[in-house]
């Protein structure tokens, strides 16, 4: 798990975009291969997925997130409603009390146990 401040004063849209990019950088750079993004911005999921052209203001992020995916040998973005999107939701607050980037490598961090277990359950 990755939890990254921004210092950037970004819009809802944006702020997704970077996210993903941010996952994305961080999948290969542990060296995952199969890799699932779920969102809850239908606008990113339809782009990233070259099923709608993305609003101009995270056209470049999105095929820099397309050049990234060529490492990968599977790479599936969906859209999750945002109820679904909890333990992301939760990294994201998170974000908002440290000073730049906090990593979770083989362990989940406490305060989203929880909400994992939780989107587990409900499949």
């Amino acid at each position: 798990a990755l939890s990254k401040k921004l210092k950037l004063p970004l819009g809802p849209l944006e702020a997704e975009a970077m996210a993903v990019e941010v996952g994305v950088q961080f999948a290969n750079d542990m060296g995952i291969t199969e890799v699932m993004v779920e969102g809850d911005s239908l606008i990113m999921q339809r782009a990233l997925n070259d099923l709608a052209t993305p609003p101009s203001s995270v056209d470049a992020v999105i095929e820099g997130i397309k050049d990234s995916c060529a490492d990968f040998h599977h790479i599936v973005f969906s859209h999750v409603r945002r109820q679904g999107n909890n333990p992301a939701h939760l990294l994201a607050k998170y974000a908002y009390g440290i000073d730049d980037c906090s990593v979770w490598i083989e362990e989940s961090p406490c305060f989203i146990k929880q909400a994992l277990i939780h989107d587990v359950m409900s499949f």
